[in-house]
C-alpha cells in the first residue's frame, strides 16, 4: 500500500497555526509525507506528531518562517519496530530577521527497527538576530536495533544563534530494577519509562 500525501499551510501576520497529526499504519505501508507552512510577520506554526507502524515512513514537515518575527515548533515521536524504517525529516528555514525555530524530537526503537531523523536549519543573510534550537533523543530497546541522525545547519550571519543537542539513551538497569522492587513486572517497567520519556511530546498531542 502507498499512502502519499501532502500539506500545505499559509500563516498570515499575528496568526497562530497548530497541526497536530498521530499516524498509524499498518506494516505493508509506504508512507510519503510532504508538509510545508509559510509564516507571515509576527505569525507561529507549530506541528505536533506521531508517527508509528508503517514499512517506510518517509515525513518532512518544513517550515518557511518569511518575515520579521515569525515562529516555528516541531515536535516529534517516532516508533520503529521489526520490519520498520521510519524516516523523518523537520526542514526551517529564516528568511527574515528576529525568526526563532524549536525542534524537539523523540524516537524509539526496537526488535530490528530503524529509526532515522533528518533536519536542516538554515539562517538565509537576511535572517539577522534569529535563533533556533534542535533537541534530539533516541531510546534504543535492545541490541539490534538503530538510531541515526543526520543534521545539517547553514548560518549565512554572524548575529543569529542555533544551539543543537543529542542523546542516545538506553533503559537503565538501575531503573528497572526499582521499579521491579516495588511490586511491577518488567513489561510494565518498560513501558513506563518509555511514556516517562515520550510525555514531553505525547503531553502535546489533543487525544489521549
Amino acid at each position: 500500500s502507498l499512502h502519499a500525501w501532502w500539506v500545505e499551510i499559509f500563516v498570515g501576520k499575528n496568526s497562530s497555526m497548530r497541526y497536530s497529526s498521530v499516524e498509524n499504519w499498518s506494516l505493508d505501508t509506504y508512507n510519503l509525507n510532504t508538509k510545508r507552512a509559510i509564516v507571515e510577520e509576527s505569525g507561529y506554526m507549530e506541528w505536533v506528531w506521531w508517527n508509528m507502524w508503517s514499512n517506510t515512513t518517509m515525513l518532512y514537515p518544513c517550515s518557511i518562517l518569511k518575515w520579521d518575527n515569525s515562529k516555528a515548533d516541531h515536535l516529534w515521536i517516532a516508533f520503529a519496530s521489526t520490519g520498520q524504517n521510519q524516516d523523518t525529516w523537520a526542514k526551517v528555514i529564516h528568511i527574515w530577521k528576529n525568526t526563532s525555530s524549536n525542534i524537539m524530537s523523540k524516537s524509539v526503537s526496537k526488535g530490528w527497527g530503524i529509526s532515522t531523523y533528518r533536519w536542516l536549519v538554515s539562517i538565509k543573510k537576511s535572517a539577522t538576530w534569529s535563533t533556533s534550537k534542535v533537541d534530539c533523543d533516541w531510546l534504543i530497546l535492545d541490541s539490534e536495533s538503530s538510531s541515526n541522525a543526520i543534521p545539517h545547519i547553514d548560518v549565512w550571519n554572524p548575529d543569529s544563534v542555533v544551539a543543537h543537542e543529542a542523546s542516545a539513551w538506553k533503559i537503565n538497569e538501575d531503573d528497572l530494577f526499582y521499579l521491579q522492587s516495588r511490586w511491577i513486572n518488567e513489561e510494565e517497567a518498560k513501558a513506563m519509562i518509555v511514556n516517562w520519556f515520550i510525555s514531553p511530546i505525547v503531553k502535546e498531542l489533543p487525544l489521549e
